[in-house]
């Protein structure tokens, strides 16, 4: 019977433990120098895509401003615009948005 609160404990502990752990990894791509931005553009709804299929004209942006990171996922909204996922050699993310053609979608551009 004394046991029981003992094992009760370890299980809260090991599930607490758990979900702290999940919320440093989403701080540790944000503080290594990689922002992810929380705006409009993200709060859409979208698709994940085949890298390939990504616009032409985005590919070459991508190959042309981040020669040193690696697309990983790419994603398609229903309005043409393209959320692509880059990874570097230490496997911090960095989160971009752009359009179908070719140029980067930043906070402060006004969609109208």
């Amino acid at each position: 019977m004394k046991k029981i609160p003992m094992i009760i404990a370890i299980v809260v502990s090991i599930f607490s433990a758990q979900g702290v752990a999940g919320q440093d990894d989403d701080l540790a791509s944000i503080e290594d120098g990689y922002d992810v931005w929380d705006y409009e553009y993200e709060q859409q709804e979208y698709t994940e895509i085949n890298i390939v299929e990504l616009p032409l004209s985005v590919q070459e942006l991508a190959a042309k401003d981040y020669r040193n990171l690696r697309i990983v996922k790419a994603y398609m909204s229903k309005d043409n615009t393209y959320k692509i996922i880059f990874k570097d050699d230490n496997d911090n993310t960095k989160v971009v948005f752009a359009s179908a053609n070719g140029e980067w979608i930043t906070p402060n551009d006004n969609k109208s």
